[in-house]
């Protein structure tokens, strides 16, 4: 029996080390990421129907203790990190596929932002720069799927609580706190639900392809990962803010279909008393609870069968909307344009990115050339850059406008 189990086994172990460089170009000009990181990967079979995965991530960043960009809780919160990323079990039979452990699962795949991309909580420390794969938080948990010809449902159940992680006050794309400019405010750390049953988060999605049409529906039972930011004003004008967590109710679908050469898609995101900030002094807890709809619509085309390309048109709708919302419309319009080209037998690929709101200044760009030598190496280049308002999505960071470098190696 031993015997057998070892001539079935297999392990593949392989990685990834990096070096990031990013350095502001918006006054005041600083480097504000020096950072070295490792990724450990290791994928093995155990028998027929059962294989693995384990993964980790190590990574520590001089620039917050050599140099003066960033204020001490800052290093401390980012510094150096230990971590372990996608590590699980896969079982598969018949039509049955069961995953347990630390995962990703992934119900969207839009361009640039998060939509239906909705169970995993994120890292957004550096707002939505990074790859996803590494924004996403691995979370503990199940992924039971079945298939059946068209068919196809996934339960999902996540016993483990895992919210989203933002950059602390000093750090380059810090959480914002919805006060007046110049206000004076205090908080306290929000408590994160206890790990139990009750506070378990689960959801179903069931899938179908139609003539074409890869539809989908989804219903999760979660908790908002990002907090409430309830507050009081005392009597010498300090805004003290206590956030907590909410529970949500989330009702969505996606769909795609092949037309031609274009590929149509699109997801849906309901949102059952999402969490708001009013900038309203005399409201007594500073959060109105709305029911809203965020949805894209976008569209893929390869054009001579080398230029790649996206669009996206996005929007929000609140439902009884409140004017004292903070940075928010009853709705809300922006749309996105990616287009990639790959040169020199594929190792250089040049991709550009930008995504705009259609009612206010508010604008991403995102130019990136990255180029693969030796197979195993990569070199990219890119800048990351931001203009608009203050409140808007990204123009509050207008003046963290960056260049960067990475490079890798695989082994």
């Amino acid at each position: 029996m031993f015997v057998a189990f070892a001539n079935a086994f297999e392990f593949n172990p392989h990685g990834i080390v990096k070096q990031e460089t990013a350095a502001r170009i918006s006054p005041p000009r600083k480097f504000t990421k020096l950072k070295e990181e490792l990724q450990l990967i290791g994928n093995g079979e155990i028998s027929k129907n059962l294989n693995f995965k384990m993964s980790g991530r190590f990574s520590y960043d001089p620039v917050y203790r050599y140099t003066d960009t960033f204020p001490v809780q800052v290093r401390s919160d980012q510094q150096s990190q230990i971590e372990l990323r996608d590590t699980y079990l896969d079982y598969s039979k018949g039509p049955f596929d069961l995953r347990l452990g630390k995962q990703q699962i992934v119900w969207g795949e839009a361009v640039g932002l998060f939509f239906a991309d909705v169970v995993n909580a994120r890292d957004l420390r550096e707002f939505v720069l990074p790859d996803f794969d590494m924004i996403r938080i691995p979370q503990w948990g199940t992924d039971f799927e079945y298939t059946k010809n068209a068919f196809h449902a996934e339960f999902v159940w996540l016993p483990g609580i895992t919210m989203n992680k933002y950059g602390v006050t000093g750090s380059e794309f810090q959480f914002p706190f919805p006060v007046p400019e110049g206000t004076l405010y205090t908080y306290v750390d929000p408590q994160k639900p206890k790990t139990s049953f009750n506070n378990s988060e689960a959801g179903l999605r069931l899938s179908y392809l139609l003539n074409g049409w890869d539809t989908s529906v989804f219903y999760y039972y979660t908790w908002d990962k990002a907090p409430a930011m309830y507050r009081t004003i005392s009597s010498s004008g300090v805004y003290q803010f206590s956030p907590r967590y909410n529970r949500l109710n989330l009702v969505g679908s996606t769909f795609s279909k092949e037309l031609g050469d274009f590929v149509l898609k699109g997801e849906f995101v309901f949102n059952r008393k999402g969490n708001f900030s009013i900038m309203d002094a005399a409201d007594p807890d500073g959060i109105s609870r709305k029911d809203f709809i965020d949805y894209l619509i976008g569209l893929d085309y390869t054009f001579w069968g080398k230029i790649d390309t996206n669009v996206q048109f996005m929007q929000r709708v609140i439902f009884d909307y409140d004017k004292r919302l903070l940075n928010e419309r009853s709705v809300n319009n922006s749309v996105s344009f990616w287009v990639s080209r790959k040169f020199l037998e594929d190792r250089l690929e040049a991709e550009f990115l930008v995504i705009t709101s259609l009612m206010e200044p508010d604008v991403m760009y995102r130019p990136k050339l990255t180029y693969t030598f030796k197979n195993n190496w990569k070199c990219q280049v890119g800048f990351d850059l931001f203009q608009g308002v203050s409140g808007g999505l990204f123009g509050k960071f207008e003046k963290k406008k960056r260049v960067y470098t990475q490079v890798s190696y695989t082994f």
